[in-house]
């Protein structure tokens, strides 16, 4: 589940906060297992022209200490260390659960409320509980079985444009995530996996003001209206697309991911296996560098 928000764009920096859960849920809709990242991308702009140096494609998970929030902290303790707290807190619980976990205002903040979860994590909860909720109702969620597993999580993101601002044309500070959850057996065989991608547009003038920051929907939520099956060779569409790419690396390793041969056609990257590409026309290499990260990260 990804939750998505622009509202840190200003006047000289374009930021996108994507915050991603991945559970595991048992036969009762209980958590099992839990992992929470957020991929905190900006880009500087000044008058009008936008700094494309000024990106880190590092998620606050990878930043570790980097991200300094210990120092800030009133329990002392860096944004990792508190998202681990808040994953442990929700294994148990249903959806619904975490849904209703009641939050107060700190400084601006929308912390727990709860006395056990707030002594480990005293950040704002309300992007994580947005996230776990829509992991937890994942209605393309899917199903394995094993005795023992792992849960992965990666978020991977670049600049899909930067231009800068002109009289006539507005600039663009775009930058896109891909993210990859997967369950991963004592093997490092690959159990479960589910991909998606956020493609917020954000534009600004020659002063560096936001003109407009939009986001509509991952590309698993907006389901047909992507719209990317009326211009597939196989008449279908991106959730459709990507749930055959899904289904077709289960049972690979993470090696054996990465290893998939691609061919380029119209400027993407795609399968040339025969059963992959009569599902999955879509450029692959960017989902499988994901689903492959996701699998190293397994724990």
């Amino acid at each position: 589940g990804v939750s998505v928000s622009t509202k840190s764009s200003k006047a000289g920096k374009a930021q996108v906060d994507a915050t991603v859960a991945a559970v595991v849920l048992d036969a009762e809709g209980k958590i099992v297992a839990a992992d929470l990242d957020v991929a905190q991308n900006s880009l500087s702009i000044a008058d009008g022209v936008v700094d494309g140096a000024t990106f880190d494609a590092r998620t606050k998970k990878e930043k570790k200490e980097d991200y300094g929030m210990k120092g800030v902290s009133p329990i002392g303790k860096e944004w990792y260390e508190q998202a681990e707290a808040f994953c442990q807190f929700v294994i148990g619980k249903t959806g619904a659960e975490v849904a209703a976990l009641e939050t107060k205002e700190e400084n601006g903040h929308n912390v727990a409320v709860d006395e056990t979860l707030y002594a480990g994590c005293t950040m704002d909860i309300t992007a994580f509980v947005d996230a776990f909720s829509k992991a937890c109702n994942d209605d393309g969620a899917r199903e394995f079985t094993a005795d023992e597993f792992k849960l992965g999580l990666s978020a991977i993101s670049t600049v899909s444009e930067a231009t800068s601002a002109t009289a006539e044309e507005d600039g663009k500070a775009n930058m896109y995530t891909e993210f990859a959850a997967v369950a991963v057996d004592k093997d490092g065989k690959l159990l479960a996996d589910v991909i998606d991608t956020i493609q917020p547009k954000i534009s600004f003038d020659t002063k560096g003001e936001i003109v407009e920051a939009k986001f509509v929907g991952t590309k698993r939520e907006l389901k047909d209206d992507y719209g990317m099956r009326g211009v597939s060779t196989i008449a279908k569409e991106w959730f459709e697309q990507a749930s055959a790419f899904e289904a077709y690396v289960i049972g690979k390793t993470a090696d054996e991911v990465k290893a998939i041969e691609t061919v380029e056609s119209n400027n993407h990257m795609v399968p040339t296996d025969e059963a992959l590409l009569a599902g999955c026309t879509m450029q692959i290499t960017g989902y499988m560098e994901s689903v492959a990260k996701a699998m190293a990260n397994a724990q």
